[in-house]
């Protein structure tokens, strides 16, 4: 049993030995002083960042992207300073050039380019990068609901320049994105939020309300929005039920007693149906 141990012993000894500099059969690179320096400086970036400081940010970050070019984070963390700094071009460029040194595996760096150029009113760019990130990693609700959302974005230009088929591709395409995100995220409040109102873009108002009320269900009874309780009216109104809708709209007033839109809405649907009025 001792022959064998001290056998194994001097066996991973040799293999250690034989692996000195290299990890998993590849060398690592050895690190440069330049490397060290711009580690360290990165680390002041962060920390300046952190406490609000995004001019030192930015400063400690550009020096350290230029001692270490080719490092993805050190350029994505540079980024998001010049996108707080309002440079949104500087930071889409930093980006993209993390991406061609070897970012486009990376689907939370694809996401965030996703995020910027949604930000900046291009959905036709966004929705690649998410398109990108969803066939990366498609258990994150996130990267749909990017995809989702550019979507969504596409199908009203394609509406404003009278394209009704484009209008409807991207229109289905971005409620069956809403539903992937919602089945990994099933719960969440802003994407049932924004799927009740693709399903109603859709003409889809019975599914709309189904999804209105689950989102009604998220919150305690006495305490939902009325922007919920509004949408649930019109989804009412648009089925015909104009009953159910002034039961929604009076919840909504009496809870917003001061907003003008939501009387007037309320008159309105009473007008359509005067007999449910007493």
């Amino acid at each position: 049993m001792l022959r064998v141990f001290l056998f194994q012993s001097i066996v991973l000894t040799t293999l250690l030995v034989s692996c000195a500099g290299c990890q998993f059969g590849r060398a690592i690179a050895p690190r440069t002083a330049s490397w060290w320096n711009g580690n360290e400086i990165h680390r002041s970036g962060i920390a300046a960042q952190e406490r609000g400081d995004f001019e030192e940010a930015e400063q400690k970050l550009q020096e350290a992207v230029r001692l270490n070019k080719k490092d993805i984070d050190f350029r994505r963390n540079y980024a998001e300073v010049l996108w707080e700094r309002q440079k949104y071009k500087e930071s889409v460029q930093q980006l993209n050039e993390a991406l061609a040194l070897g970012g486009e595996a990376n689907a939370s760096l694809q996401r965030t380019i996703a995020e910027k150029y949604l930000a900046l009113n291009q959905p036709a760019r966004a929705y690649l990068h998410a398109d990108e990130a969803v066939r990366l990693d498609p258990r994150d609700y996130r990267s749909w609901a990017l995809k989702a959302r550019s979507g969504r974005m596409l199908a009203e230009s394609a509406r404003n320049t009278d394209s009704p088929e484009k209008f409807d591709e991207f229109i289905l395409q971005a409620r069956n994105d809403y539903y992937r995100a919602l089945s990994v995220s099933p719960e969440n409040r802003e994407l049932l939020l924004e799927l009740a109102a693709v399903q109603t873009l859709c003409g889809q108002s019975e599914q709309a309300l189904v999804t209105w009320q689950e989102l009604r269900r998220t919150y305690p009874s006495d305490a939902v929005p009325t922007e919920i309780l509004r949408g649930e009216a019109e989804a009412y109104v648009a089925l015909g039920r104009l009953s159910e809708a002034i039961i929604c709209l009076r919840e909504a007033q009496r809870r917003a007693p001061a907003t003008p839109d939501i009387s007037l809405r309320l008159r309105e649907v009473q007008a359509m149906f005067p007999q449910q009025v007493h």
